[in-house]
């Protein structure tokens, strides 16, 4: 006779608690994604501004006086260049998708059936209608994001005293990861800022030396594909050559070539110049990082997974198994 065998699962009270509120709290996360994807990005501002600040502040420069500045300024700076390009940006952008089809047509070996493409577009001058309309509540987003990192950062300078608050002795070694957070983090974004804005400028220049269409709309694209690594320029590539060769052969081998010079100034120039204090992200990692992020988030999140996977790194580097509990720990 087969004696029947009893699992026995014995649950405390204490567990119970844990369970339900690690349910509770991936809730609530889930819930206030866009805030914590807000607090986020004044995260990543202040890292990228608090340098700045901090050698300003050696020269006796009052630090909430040099951080106002510096934010006012690039925040003004950036409203200056939305303004002057926003008109021209939108009316290029309606004109290049509504003629989309008809390009696509053009190029193709393969003639596509009359309104098979042009009914996919067709909301998309609606969508980008929508999206000025939404420009001031962003304005104020943006505003809100800048008076947070404001904050952030003058309060920054007393991480360490914070962390020994609540962590003792253990709050150094949360200080030394917050450091290199500080370092690479802040790197990435300025870094990654600069890039966007040159590659955008030369790309923009070379189109309209070549006599390319919509060439603020693909300079654009070029500058904003430009936070995919290694891909996003590829990317940028193809809606130029084939607005190219919906001209002639000639505008699309130029656009090809235009492309190209800027690929190779971006590789060989300007990327090991500005981002030689970052290490560079895997192209598996990064693809991946980023379909997750836009699957969990949209655009928004898919742009914040590399700065996310950059953060997970460098504490990932820190973090070891304890040999008597096997429990991971900061080293």
């Amino acid at each position: 006779m087969i004696k029947k065998k009893h699992v026995i699962f014995d649950f405390s009270i204490g567990s119970i608690f844990w369970v339900l509120f690690s349910l509770a709290a991936a809730y609530i996360l889930l819930r206030l994604t866009s805030v914590i994807a807000l607090l986020f990005i004044a995260i990543l501002i202040t890292l990228a501004v608090c340098p700045m600040v901090d050698y300003l502040e050696k020269f006796k420069v009052n630090r909430a006086l040099s951080s106002m500045v510096i934010l006012l300024a690039t925040f003004g700076t950036i409203i200056f260049a939305i303004v002057s390009l926003a008109a021209p940006l939108l009316d290029q952008t309606q004109l290049f998708l509504q003629k989309l089809p008809a390009i696509i047509d053009t190029v193709s070996p393969f003639k596509i059936a009359d309104g098979s493409l042009n009914a996919q577009f067709a909301t998309v001058p609606g969508k980008v209608l929508t999206f000025a309309l939404d420009t001031f509540s962003a304005f104020i987003t943006a505003f809100t994001v800048i008076v947070i990192s404001f904050y952030m950062i003058q309060d920054l300078h007393n991480l360490e005293k914070h962390l020994k608050f609540w962590f003792g002795d253990k709050g150094h070694r949360y200080f030394v990861i917050a450091e290199k957070l500080e370092v690479q983090i802040g790197y990435w974004v300025r870094g990654e800022l600069l890039l966007m804005l040159l590659v955008g400028l030369l790309s923009y220049i070379g189109y309209l030396i070549i006599g390319l269409p919509f060439a603020i709309s693909l300079a654009f694209i070029a500058g904003m594909l430009e936070l995919i690594p290694n891909i996003g320029p590829t990317i940028a590539t193809v809606p130029a050559v084939l607005v190219g060769f919906s001209i002639s052969t000639g505008h699309g081998i130029a656009a090809l070539v235009v492309s190209l010079i800027v690929q190779q100034l971006e590789n060989n120039l300007i990327v090991p110049k500005i981002m030689q204090h970052v290490a560079g992200l895997n192209p598996i990692i990064t693809i991946v990082a980023i379909m997750i992020g836009f699957q969990l988030g949209g655009p928004l999140l898919a742009i914040l997974a590399l700065p996310t996977v950059l953060s997970a790194r460098v504490i990932l580097s820190h973090i070891q198994l304890n040999k008597d509990t096997t429990i991971p720990e900061i080293d």
